[in-house]
């Protein structure tokens, strides 16, 4: 296998693993549901395809091209369903959204004058 193959796939490697650490920083970092789902629906999402994509770099096999199309294509459709029912869930069990914060609505006022 060629080396400039080898270097982009562990480069692919990295970015997913540091692109996944992200997600899961502000799992715990965002203090409300509805932020955390949209941290782990959309940023999970692209450190996965980043992973694909380094797998495919890294075979050369259309099994594997394939399969990875597959993984791919579920998470896209069902991860803003998963988002979807968790949201539906929280407002049923009357969990709310959260308020702004009134510093940041001041802050906004100051910068738009």
């Amino acid at each position: 296998m060629t080396e400039w193959i080898e270097y982009t796939v562990g480069i692919l490697i990295i970015v997913s693993a540091l692109v996944v650490l992200i997600a899961s920083v502000g799992i715990v970092r965002f203090k409300h549901l509805y932020a955390r789902m949209h941290v782990v629906t959309k940023v999970s999402s692209f450190g996965l395809l980043l992973l694909l994509i380094a797998l495919n770099l890294l075979s050369l096999k259309w099994r594997v091209f394939i399969e990875s199309l597959i993984i791919f294509h579920v998470l896209i459709f069902l991860s803003p369903i998963s988002a979807h029912v968790t949201a539906k869930v929280a407002l049923w069990l009357n969990e709310n959204p959260p308020e702004p914060d009134k510093e940041v609505e001041q802050t906004k006022k100051k910068e738009s004058e």
